[in-house]
């Protein structure tokens, strides 16, 4: 779902990306997926402005 809703944003070509506890309703294994996604994201020179609880990646 997660994924989905990235896809959906990116579809929109947007500044800036905002994301909101993006993996607190997660599985822990689905955890690693989103923030590779974002991670991907970031590399290509996305902006984000991301609320998180997953210290090691914030």
């Amino acid at each position: 779902q997660q994924r989905v809703a990235i896809a959906r944003a990116l579809a929109m070509n947007p500044k800036v990306l905002l994301f909101d506890e993006p993996t607190s309703a997660l599985d822990p294994e689905l955890v690693g997926e989103v923030l590779r996604v974002m991670r991907d994201l970031a590399d290509q020179g996305r902006t984000m402005i991301v609320v998180t609880h997953e210290m090691g990646f914030a």
